[in-house]
């Protein structure tokens, strides 16, 4: 009861709601923030990226052929149940003499055909599907690599970017100092009209540069939250990479290569789709051999005239079979094989040249990026040595401004410098961090490891 007029009391002032308000608000948090690292955007990458859903269809698409040729070799089987009318003249069913009133009849059968043999195209076409089904699964997993290539870039880019942004905010809030000590010294006339003019121009400057920051780190996660299909969600946040930046990298282009070329799905799919010719092209031409078909019939019938029997007992007095065998041998169809010949030993070397091609842009990939390991890797080592003399040569000329030995230009040359050094050591850590993990996806052929 005591709390209850106690409560009542604080309500009855203004200042003192506004206070127990503020109070509530932080003792019950409204939502935390989504942190998502590259494994989280990878998962929403796979679930939601268009791109490789496209993918993942065609290969579901060839392993529908595949099941459509392999039913092929399978037998028909068939059951055909009629029923009709005769008016006027016709012939007894039963009997076979003419007759010539109205009766109705009945007939059930049933027939099943085997191809015994057709050269062998039912098995080469089963094989080639086959191979187009494998080959499509390669491709499918070769548009998910493509895909988390791309995430990572841009995941990084938004790293990097966020890192260049805290920077262009240190560089203004360290301006903002100096100009409220310039006009201090100024009000004090210790430094002219002239020097708060300049470190004020400075202030504007980094101002510049930090909304251009921003406006690069708002795009880069835009790009990012577009890549995944998700709605952009400004409390989202990414968890950072980390990397050991001095490790040794031995590189061998070569040697990456053949290990990669073995790993690759781009370069196994472009082989199996490759291969699945030579299995079209002897499909089409078991189309000139002879082929051998079975086939077994049997059947019933029913006629009213037959008053003797009923509808049961005459099928089964009718009830009759057959087999059959018969031989087809090809001698002319309009010269259509040849030139499907000559179609598919055009598709096949197409798609050998598509193999080569891929080949070739494996090893060109490779190539630059063992050299953009090597190229980042140093100017990682000497943007942070760079980075670390201008922090050391700032720190000096900004005490000689406090202490009245430096000039307005010299300190703003000096953060200026500061500044694009350290912006320099930014990028080139996220550009190696990125060369890194592209190396590695290169080496074993996926992202299986590294995200």
């Amino acid at each position: 009861m005591y709390f209850f007029e106690t409560l009542y009391h604080l309500l009855r002032h203004p200042l003192q709601r506004w206070l127990l308000a503020g109070t509530c608000l932080f003792c019950f948090p409204v939502s935390a923030q989504q942190v998502l690292g590259l494994e989280e955007c990878a998962e929403l990458l796979i679930k939601n990226n268009l791109t490789f859903r496209g993918g993942q269809l065609l290969a579901e698409s060839a392993q529908a052929q595949w099941r459509q040729a392999k039913s092929q070799q399978l037998p028909t089987l068939g059951i055909n149940v009629s029923q009709g009318v005769n008016l006027g003249r016709s012939i007894d069913r039963f009997t076979n003499a003419y007759i010539d009133q109205l009766y109705n009849s009945s007939y059930v059968g049933a027939r099943v055909q085997e191809t015994v043999f057709q050269g062998f195209q039912v098995q080469n076409q089963i094989r080639q599907y086959k191979l187009l089904k494998e080959s499509s699964l390669e491709s499918s997993t070769a548009v998910r690599n493509e895909q988390l290539l791309l995430m990572v870039q841009a995941y990084v880019q938004v790293l990097a970017s966020k890192a260049l942004y805290e920077s262009a905010q240190q560089q203004v809030a360290t301006s903002k100092e100096q100009v409220d000590r310039v006009e201090k010294q100024v009000k004090a006339g210790v430094v002219g009209a002239n020097g708060l003019y300049e470190i004020r121009a400075q202030l504007s400057n980094d101002t510049f540069d930090e909304v251009t920051a921003l406006n690069n780190y708002r795009l880069a996660r835009l790009t990012l939250f577009q890549l995944l299909n998700i709605p952009p969600d400004p409390d989202t946040q990414f968890r950072p990479l980390s990397v050991k930046a001095d490790e040794p990298v031995a590189l061998a282009a070569g040697e990456l290569f053949d290990e990669a070329e073995k790993n690759f799905p781009i370069i196994r799919a472009a082989e199996l789709r490759r291969q699945s010719f030579g299995y079209l092209v002897k499909s089409i031409k078991a189309l000139n051999y002879p082929s051998l078909n079975a086939s077994a019939d049997f059947g019933a019938f029913y006629a009213s005239t037959n008053k003797q029997l009923d509808y049961f007992a005459q099928l089964n007095a009718t009830r009759n079979g057959s087999l059959s065998l018969g031989l087809y041998i090809p001698i002319m169809g309009r010269w259509q094989t040849r030139p499907r010949v000559e179609l598919a030993q055009v598709q096949e070397r197409i798609a050998r040249n598509d193999l080569d091609q891929s080949r070739l842009l494996l090893r060109q990939g490779i190539e630059q990026i063992v050299l953009d390991v090597t190229a980042s890797q140093d100017r990682y080592q000497a943007a942070r040595e760079q980075a670390e003399a201008l922090e050391a040569s700032y720190a000096t000329v900004a005490s000689r401004l406090n202490a009245g030995t430096a000039t307005i230009f010299e300190y703003s040359l000096s953060k200026a410098n500061l500044a694009r050094a350290q912006a320099n050591a930014i990028r080139a850590t996220y550009e190696y961090i990125m060369n890194r993990k592209i190396l590695q996806y290169y080496r074993q052929g996926s992202w299986d490891g590294i995200l």
